[in-house]
């Protein structure tokens, strides 16, 4: 600094060095302010942070790009975040920057940033994927819900669905929708529900809300629950814009109750009159059906009759035709066969008489040797045939008569009877 007159005159300098010197004495802290102008050069990650007040304020920051490129949740334009660093002062370029240490999302831009983490790990095992998506029934026996005891959400719901099909059975669930204690109570409810046997679809309502109030839905626990459960879910919770994660594992999502109650049942008019309208296009269709059935089988009726009658005729023409080419072979046949049986009786008649002629000759051979061997023919030479008088039994052997045995003696000219006085008595 300078003396002039009765002035003090500073050097630029001076001054940033005075500046920088103030900062010098500045420990690090703690800020809470929303990020924008993202932007890497070199090695350095560069922002600035802004405090939306009624009278913005806004600092440039920077940060080491590794230390950057570690964090758990990195932040994006508009994400609000807590900063810890310390301030740091160019004197020649009088630029006043903060340089960060630390970065954590806090508040939305956190639970923003948990939510992606959530969905990208679900999505990675396939918990999101359309190919798992179970369908709804068309008529579910009961319905489960699971809602808030006195919410507008179970309201809607209940009164929507009994206005589309008033014979529907719900069985409610009351569950905690919001709070730390909510994503246990909504496990356990569906779970309940997934092991009720004729529970056919479940429906998972809440009515809409900031961030943080949908917070359950977007547990990990909640989200698990609800791909694991066999039953069919309906996610019907916040309003049109909410999305939550486990709104993207559900088998359905849709945007309100209301449209849950519609989705779960048909509308018992709308159905009624579609089965009329089914019932009288299907009758429609069986009597244009039968007509031209039966005009079908007329036509293929007077068709094989016209066929049948042309292939009579055609088959009386045929059999004249085959008589008339069969007949002179017949005649022929016939004259052979008669010339055949003809020499076939002459050689018969030979051979016939060829064996009465050898019988005769037989016959005559036996003859003569029975004449020869006859007994009567033995007595005419002198000999005699002594028999048994009681049985008649020729007697050839002397051994075979005993002591008083009574015989018969033939001689050639007649018969004597005697009884043995002499031999063995």
């Amino acid at each position: 600094m300078r003396q002039i007159g009765s002035r003090s005159v500073w050097s630029v300098e001076e001054v940033t060095r005075a500046i920088a010197r103030r900062f010098e004495d500045v420990p690090s802290f703690w800020v809470e302010a929303e990020v924008t102008n993202l932007g890497r050069r070199g090695g350095q990650v560069y922002f600035t942070l802004v405090d939306h007040g009624p009278d913005p304020h806004l600092i440039d920051a920077s940060m080491n790009a590794i230390v950057f490129d570690r964090l758990a949740a990195r932040p994006e334009n508009g994400t609000l975040v807590h900063a810890y660093g310390r301030v740091e002062f160019w004197a020649r370029r009088t630029q006043l920057r903060l340089r960060v240490e630390r970065l954590e999302l806090t508040g939305h831009g956190l639970l923003l940033a948990r939510i992606d983490e959530l969905k990208r790990k679900l999505a990675a095992e396939g918990l999101t994927a359309d190919s798992r998506k179970k369908p709804l029934p068309l008529l579910p026996r009961r319905i489960g819900l699971v809602t808030s005891g006195d919410g507008a959400a179970r309201a809607d719901f209940l009164k929507n669905v009994h206005l589309r099909f008033p014979a529907a059975c719900v069985l409610v669930v009351r569950s905690l929708v919001q709070g730390a204690s909510a994503p246990a109570e909504i496990v356990r409810a569906i779970r309940y529900l997934d092991g009720c046997d004729d529970v056919d679809v479940i429906v998972l309502a809440r009515g809409g809300g900031a961030l943080e109030d949908l917070m359950a839905f977007n547990a990990e626990s909640v989200c698990r629950a609800v791909a694991a459960a066999a039953t069919p879910i309906v996610s019907a919770v916040g309003h049109e814009t909410d999305i939550t994660v486990c709104d993207l594992v559900a088998d359905l999502r849709v945007s309100t109750p209301t449209k849950a109650a519609e989705a779960v049942v048909p509308d018992a008019a709308e159905l009624v009159a579609g089965l009329d309208r089914r019932s009288a296009a299907l009758t429609r269709s069986l009597r244009a059906l039968t007509q031209d059935r039966r005009r079908r089988v007329g036509d293929l009726t007077s068709r094989l009759g016209r066929g049948l009658q042309g292939c009579g005729a055609l088959a009386r023409a045929q059999s004249v035709g085959l008589g008339r080419r069969l007949a002179p072979a017949l005649r022929t046949i016939e004259r052979r066969a008669g010339v055949a049986a003809a020499a076939a009786a002459t050689g018969l008649d030979r051979a016939i008489a060829d064996v009465l002629a050898d019988a005769a000759a037989d016959v005559g051979r036996l003859a003569g040797l029975h004449e020869l061997l006859s007994p009567a023919r033995t007595v005419a030479r002198g000999y005699a045939i002594v028999r048994d008088a009681g049985d008649g039994r020729v007697v050839a052997d002397a051994a075979a008569v005993g002591f008083g045995d009574s015989l018969d003696i033939e001689f050639r000219d007649g018969r004597v009877g005697v009884r043995v006085t002499t031999g063995d008595a």
